[in-house]
């Protein structure tokens, strides 16, 4: 599909996200009502927010930077948990 196409299912696809974790937060922006043309969006998973206090007390940030005809700059924090695997807190 196209790009554009993948970004209008966004809404759908964090919509049905919600549907098995409530607690799952994310804010889509656009430029306008009227033209709504995607900017940059956030999402965290509820888990994490119920776990940062098992998770080792640093965090990683990251960027890449998207090519293409989207560009823009992906951001992503993440921790490490008790087990030593890579923990997703958010993206953006």
């Amino acid at each position: 599909g196209s790009f554009e196409h993948a970004y209008q299912l966004l809404t759908s696809y964090f919509a049905e996200v919600r549907l098995v974790d409530s607690d799952f937060v994310f804010d889509i922006q656009t430029t306008s009502r009227k033209d709504k043309r995607f900017t940059r969006y956030f999402w965290c998973f509820g888990h994490p927010k119920k776990t940062y206090k098992l998770l080792r007390p640093v965090i990683v940030i990251g960027k890449t930077f998207l090519k293409g005809r989207y560009r823009g700059t992906l951001l992503t924090a993440i921790a490490i948990d008790p087990n030593n695997y890579i923990f997703p807190l958010a993206f953006r």
